[in-house]
């Protein structure tokens, strides 16, 4: 039997896409929203996929442009179906905020538009 998603198994399928994007697993990411989940579902800290991709910044070796150019796809992904660009985590910190304080400048410059 496979493991497909279905609506049984919410939480767990929140909590596999913000692994995915902690992992930057972006295309799997995008995959989970496609299938399953809300754009704008929150974690426990209060953060949208979207906060969470700004949010993270991965030192490990594997940090390449193809990764920044994933990440930026998968915010345009984001934006393209209508997530909340100004939300705020529990921290009051919004997605423009951390891909500001990350390095993350081609996002910020995508989210700057919308905000």
């Amino acid at each position: 039997m496979g493991a497909g998603l279905t609506k049984d198994n919410k939480h767990e399928n929140i909590g596999a896409l913000f692994q995915a994007i902690n992992g930057e697993k972006f295309k799997l990411a995008a995959d989970i929203i496609s299938r399953s989940e809300p754009v704008d579902c929150i974690n426990y800290f209060g953060r949208t996929p979207l906060i969470e991709t700004c949010r993270n910044n991965q030192t490990s070796c594997r940090k390449s442009n193809s990764v920044d150019n994933e990440r930026a796809n998968f915010v345009r992904f984001l934006i393209d179906n209508n997530c909340a660009v100004s939300s705020f985590d529990i921290y009051g910190w919004t997605a423009l905020m951390y891909a500001e304080k990350n390095g993350h400048r081609n996002i910020a410059n995508i989210l700057e538009n919308f905000s």
